[in-house]
């Protein structure tokens, strides 16, 4: 007798109503799994880049990640809970039904009807869940991104440090030190241990942190072992500059003497207040240069050479160098100047006087009314004019008369510039 119907279909004739029930569960559950399929493919990674989007957030605003939420946060929380709800109601119903099993016709129509209902409601579910990935696909991808970096990070400050490790390593054998370099090369250590635990953990905000601080303090101390024997060269180097330029210092040293008494005897404290102090300042530049010298001196010839020490202690004779040098230059162009204008007034009067003719030109040059600079420039040349009986007098204060030539100038530099239009 024939077990089945003449397709081969596996649907007996006697018991024909009960077959197909089992069939249709059967499809049922298969067409269910696959939308289930799809919808957790459609969710992957939504959980952990939403925490990471949140932790990151967190992270910005300086509070406490527990808790701390963000719109996209919000939106998943909410959205993960309807799919949760139907994934859960798939699981319970696949774990109940067993396909193998011989089901009475009604429960395998049971069975199909609940399949069939859920993978309904899971494909009604697909739309919300790609509606969520576009509108919060930039907060996806920057949540992604600390997670799909960290790895790198981790490998690219790893690479950095074994070759600063190395580097430090021949330049200690060359009598070089640089501290800087090695507590950088310690930090990176201590970044890539804490980013590689906390990747473990998946807590990947403080991975990508942590691997990002790793690299910075990696490649610095890297840059720092690379350029140790050039910065120690120059060091070296620039102890014999600061050295003949001390000597040089000391030379006008010993002629500043003469500059300040000859200030004193020709003319007005007024004109040369500003450089009273010249002699005590150079005085305290030459102690600051002399003892950095003597300290230089004991780096240099120290094994090993702490470089960034010595190049501090450089920089800073170097200051006071250019500290001496300019108190010095100072006093002395203000004698000469002084010098000049008393020698030959009128030179300073014709320059004033040229400089407004110039100015004029240019006003008149300009489109639009050249007038409208008409009364500034002329309160400067009356200013010009009120110089000549200051020059004149018994005694001319040079000082007044230095200093109302320089706001003069001024003057018109700034209505030059207005004119321009800078």
């Amino acid at each position: 007798m024939a077990t089945s119907d003449a397709g081969g279909s596996g649907v007996r004739w006697w018991r024909r109503s009960r077959d197909l029930a089992q069939q249709d569960a059967r499809a049922a559950q298969a067409d269910a799994a696959r939308a289930m399929t799809h919808l957790e493919s459609l969710e992957v990674d939504l959980t952990e880049l939403s925490e990471i989007d949140a932790a990151a957030a967190a992270a910005r605003a300086g509070a406490d990640r527990v808790g701390f939420t963000t719109p996209l946060s919000q939106d998943w929380d909410r959205l993960s809970v309807e799919t949760g709800i139907v994934a859960l109601q798939f699981y319970e119903l696949d774990a109940a039904y067993d396909p193998r099993v011989d089901h009475e016709e009604a429960e395998a129509r049971r069975f199909a009807d609940g399949f069939t209902a859920t993978a309904a409601r899971l494909r009604a579910l697909f739309p919300d869940v790609e509606r969520f990935r576009a509108v919060h696909a930039a907060g996806l991808e920057a949540a992604a991104a600390w997670r799909d970096e960290t790895p790198d990070l981790v490998e690219r400050a790893d690479a950095a440090r074994t070759e600063a490790r190395q580097v430090l390593a021949e330049a200690s054998g060359l009598g070089l030190r640089d501290d800087d370099a090695t507590s950088s090369l310690a930090r990176a250590g201590t970044g890539i241990a804490a980013a590689r635990a906390a990747s473990e953990e998946r807590r990947w905000v403080d991975a990508h942190t942590a691997a990002a601080d790793a690299v910075e303090a990696a490649e610095s101390a890297l840059r720092l072992a690379r350029d140790l024997p050039d910065r120690a060269e120059r060091v070296r180097t620039g102890l014999l500059s600061v050295r003949t330029r001390r000597d040089a210092i000391r030379t006008q040293h010993a002629r500043l003497p003469e500059v300040m008494s000859n200030l004193r005897r020709r003319y007005t404290f007024d004109a040369w207040r500003d450089v009273d102090g010249a002699p005590q300042r150079v005085e305290a530049a030459l102690k600051v240069i002399e003892d950095g010298l003597v300290e230089l001196d004991r780096l240099v010839a120290q094994a090993p050479l702490d470089v960034p020490a010595a190049t501090d202690l450089l920089t800073s004779v170097r200051t006071a160098i250019n500290d001496a040098n300019q108190d010095l230059r100072n006093a002395t162009d203000r004698l000469q100047r002084l010098d000049s204008l008393a020698d030959d007034p009128g030179a300073l009067l014709e320059r004033l006087r040229r400089r407004l003719v110039d100015a004029r030109r240019f006003l008149d040059g300009l489109p639009g009314d050249p007038t409208r600079y008409g009364p500034t420039l002329d309160a400067l040349a009356r200013r010009t004019e009120g110089l000549v009986d200051q020059v004149s007098a018994t005694r001319p204060n040079w000082g007044a008369i230095v200093a109302e030539a320089d706001s003069i100038e001024a003057g018109l530099d700034a209505m030059i510039r207005t004119a321009r239009g800078h």
